[in-house]
């Protein structure tokens, strides 16, 4: 009785969490969820521009549009000394790479000031790269300093990512409006722009709710994770003799994951710098991934190996 009881608390809590996920996703299609991320974009980096814009009229509306162009022509130009930055950065840590030992690490530090003239010559803060690189004198110096270059390049990226994202957003709300303010009709014009206004209005509102819901989502799997851990664990303490096997499975599994994570690679690639994640998320992922492959060709592994044996014996 005590079994059927948490099972059916199991898939009442994970039932719950596929229902709010369906109904989620229903409410959001392709242009829904594009006027959804610019509305949140905007809202947290320059919520100024969707409150002049709700409140903005059709005769306020050229206003508008003149007063925005100028902050995001401002924006634009800022975008581009900061890409600039970024090449800059980037370059020169991808010619690093080029430097594997002590050898060439010699090379390369004597036509560092020659090299440093033309390759930062636009650079904001060469200081930066100039003094930091002059102070390594050998090779095991240049590794640490490296990693340590590396790690700072992907806080710049990320940064100049996120603004990248907020002027595009930007850029889009303004085109928007600038498409109703472009509209001969009066009466279009007025139409257009109140559904605008209307749909920032409930995206705002749909922001509040996101949250909401992805914490309910998350309370409610980590609630089923819970049930299923301590029905688990209470299986097993209930008959430790007879479950010994997947008390094996339990430390094997653990063990795959240190392995993974030991093994894993803790480099920033592209994508994981634009979804904000860290040395140590990657570490984890990559242990994840790790343990993943070695349970599924593991399971195919025994699989054949049980086939196999299966043929040998009626053979025999």
């Amino acid at each position: 009785m005590r079994k059927k009881i948490i099972n059916i608390c199991i898939f009442a809590i994970a039932g719950l969490a596929a229902l709010l996920g369906v109904l989620f996703g229903f409410g959001f299609n392709q242009d829904a969820k594009d006027k959804f991320d610019n509305t949140i974009e905007v809202k947290a980096s320059h919520p100024q521009m969707l409150n002049d814009l709700e409140n903005t009229t059709v005769e306020t509306l050229p206003n508008f549009i003149t007063k925005y162009e100028e902050i995001i022509a401002s924006h634009n130009a800022d975008l581009k000394k900061e890409k600039l930055q970024c090449d800059i950065f980037y370059t020169f840590i991808y010619q690093l790479t080029e430097v594997t030992n002590q050898e060439i690490f010699d090379a390369f530090k004597a036509k560092f000031p020659e090299y440093s003239k033309s390759m930062f010559a636009k650079a904001e803060n060469k200081d930066y790269f100039i003094n930091g690189f002059n102070k390594m004198k050998t090779y095991s110096d240049f590794e640490s300093y490296y990693k340590s270059l590396k790690a700072d390049y992907s806080v710049v990226h990320q940064k100049y990512l996120t603004n990248a994202a907020t002027v595009k957003a930007e850029m889009n709300i303004f085109k928007q409006a600038g498409d109703i303010n472009m509209a001969i009709s009066v009466n279009k014009k007025q139409f257009d722009l109140n559904e605008l206004q209307k749909s920032i209005k409930s995206h705002k509102t749909e922001s509040t709710e996101f949250n909401i819901t992805m914490n309910l989502f998350y309370l409610l799997f980590f609630a089923t994770f819970a049930v299923m851990i301590l029905f688990l664990l209470w299986s097993i303490l209930s008959n430790i003799k007879s479950n010994i096997g997947m008390l094996a499975g339990i430390g094997i599994l653990i063990l795959l994951v240190i392995i993974g994570f030991v093994m894993a690679s803790p480099e920033l690639t592209p994508a994981a710098v634009k979804e904000q994640l860290d040395a140590n998320n990657m570490k984890w992922i990559g242990a994840g991934l790790f343990t993943f492959y070695c349970i599924f060709f593991g399971t195919i592994a025994a699989i054949l190996v049980s086939l196999i044996l299966n043929a040998i014996k009626k053979v025999k």
